[in-house]
């Protein structure tokens, strides 16, 4: 009971930063391009993230992302998630993929720095590992959707007159077994406005 409190309440509160902040900031940023009176294709942007871990446990993650800047403060938008995964140490090895999306928002506290907040489903496969002596092996035991929510921050690097480069530390407030991804979580990303 009290560990949901504590994700309830930290929900609540991120949400309510971001909508005090959104309410009472004044407009510091500077930004690459300025909003007013554009067409809505001036406020989009196209990017993603690639990942990769190499080893005993190998890791790609490929996630593109499509973003709509509301104001020159607040961008939300969507994204595609997919994960591939490899375990070695067991014999035979261990392999499945999965696959999500996500909703994030965005806001700019200070010129390129950054709050932001993402639901991030994502369905997963989980398998038992038997040993019968002569060899083991894997089977599938279930597949489940996995709901993370990542609260973080991060630093948007503008490295031309369309695209950036972001650092993002997030923290997964909903960990749980089947979740792939373990705290603290660092992405570096990619993108580029039409």
């Amino acid at each position: 009971m009290h560990l949901i409190f504590n994700r309830l309440f930290l929900i609540g509160f991120s949400l309510l930063i971001l909508t005090s902040l959104t309410i009472s900031a004044q407009d510091t940023i500077i930004a690459p391009r300025k909003l007013k009176n554009h067409p809505i294709l001036d406020r989009i942007d196209f990017g993603g993230y690639l990942g990769a871990q190499f080893g005993t446990v190998t890791l790609i993650e490929v996630a593109p992302v499509v973003s709509y800047h509301f104001t020159e403060k607040f961008h939300a938008g969507v994204g595609l998630t997919y994960q591939y995964y490899k375990n070695t140490y067991y014999t035979p090895d261990y392999s499945t993929s999965s696959y999500g999306g996500s909703l994030f928002g965005r806001y700019f506290i200070w010129r390129d720095l950054f709050a932001h907040v993402e639901y991030a489903p994502l369905y997963v496969n989980y398998y038992d590992y038997f040993d019968n002596g002569s060899g083991g092996y894997y089977r599938v035991k279930g597949a489940t959707w996995v709901h993370d929510f990542l609260i973080g921050g991060g630093y948007r690097q503008i490295i031309g007159n369309k695209a950036f480069m972001s650092l993002m530390v997030l923290w997964n407030i909903n960990e749980s077994y089947y979740s792939p991804y373990s705290n603290p979580i660092i992405r570096i990303g990619f993108g580029v406005g039409l």
